[in-house]
């Protein structure tokens, strides 16, 4: 993180960030116990801006060279039945050697306690060194880099804290489009997406809503209400089935990453494995929306599928386009190693027991 002092762009967008952690905590009533983690330990420091300096990353003067290791600040003394301390870490979340269990484990104990969680995440000017996980350079230069507010606390004061944090950056002039506010409880546990619309692909290459025969009956669109039915030609290869009712979801098509589970759905009573090559070859998130595009050969039966998405496991759009996938891209200097696998870790920990799955899209083919 030292490049965030390596120019006076750098420098300015970095002091507006702390600036506004410090306002909005005393703004709530809270106020600000600053400390130095890394080496696995806490340093008490008597002022947040002290990170303005670059021997705070450098290691000189006061502030002796440790390497990246959040969990210390979670594991800190002040965690008991009675009370759950409202902490936040402001980083780069490139915890050591991408050991990120170990940071899930230490901010359990807070959840299972009642503390929930949330991220605050900018994109700032940077100037200077970026690394992986590993320690390892992968770019020199200037960049916008992610940094991270992870904070968890009781709920109403932990979302009074970041909503004002978030304002205030902006009122600093951090770009709001640089900024994204996530409380995990609530992604964790937001209402079950079904389908709601189905594409075939090419285009047109089906109809849709129309009768479907299933094993020697017929459902209809009025009976299978969370059902997209589809009569697919010798021209359809694949479908696109969907939570949004109408229109495309934003953003290019992302190759399969085994969020979605594919299951056959049992038909007159009877339950048949999936035919070999009905796969999920991509899907697109956006708005709090899924599309799944699945691969059906010509030659698959008639079948009702189901794909489901475990709770925890559906990101939003920007854990994704911020996760750190391959560090040769260009865009890797302005990405993370490790935050998918971090975020989806802390939202399963939010997950309520017993509930429905994130998202249930169910799909009945013939062809026809």
């Amino acid at each position: 993180m030292l490049g965030l002092t390596g120019s006076p762009q750098a420098s300015a967008s970095w002091k507006s960030v702390l600036r506004a952690v410090t306002l909005a905590a005393a703004g709530s009533g809270a106020g600000v116990e600053a400390s130095r983690v890394g080496g696995g330990t806490t340093q008490p420091i008597g002022n947040a801006m002290q990170a303005a300096e670059a021997c705070f990353f450098q290691g000189c003067g006061d502030h002796a060279p440790v390497s990246s290791s959040l969990d210390a600040l979670w594991s800190a003394p002040g965690l008991t039945r009675t009370t759950v301390p409202l902490r936040l870490a402001i980083s780069d979340l490139e915890v050591n050697n991408g050991d990120i269990a170990k940071l899930v484990a230490a901010i359990q104990p807070h959840v299972q306690l009642g503390a929930t969680i949330a991220i605050l995440a900018i994109k700032v000017p940077f100037q200077g060194r970026v690394f992986n996980s590993e320690g390892q350079v992968i770019h020199t230069g200037a960049a916008q880099r992610p940094i991270y507010l992870l904070a968890t606390g009781p709920r109403n004061q932990l979302h009074t804290l970041m909503t004002d944090i978030r304002a205030k950056a902006a009122l600093g002039g951090v770009p709001t489009a640089s900024m994204q506010l996530t409380f995990l409880e609530d992604q964790a546990n937001a209402a079950t997406l079904l389908a709601r619309s189905v594409k075939g692909v090419p285009t047109n290459s089906f109809s849709s809503g129309l009768n479907v025969q299933l094993g020697g009956a017929v459902y209809g669109p009025g009976s299978q209400a969370d059902y997209q039915l589809a009569k697919l030609s010798q021209r359809t290869s694949a479908v696109i089935l969907s939570s949004r009712r109408e229109g495309a979801i934003g953003g290019a098509p992302l190759p399969d990453m085994a969020i979605a589970q594919l299951e056959s759905l049992p038909v007159a009573g009877q339950l048949s494995s999936l035919a070999p090559g009905i796969a999920v070859q991509s899907f697109q998130l956006g708005n709090q929306e899924l599309a799944l595009t699945i691969t059906i050969p010509q030659d698959a039966p008639s079948t009702a599928l189901r794909a489901s998405v475990p709770r925890g496991q559906l990101p939003e759009a920007w854990w994704i386009s911020w996760n750190r996938q391959n560090a040769t891209a260009t865009t890797a200097r302005e990405q993370s190693d490790g935050l998918l696998l971090l975020l989806t870790s802390l939202s399963k920990l939010l997950v309520a027991p017993g509930t429905t799955p994130a998202a249930s899209l169910c799909l009945a083919f013939n062809h026809g």
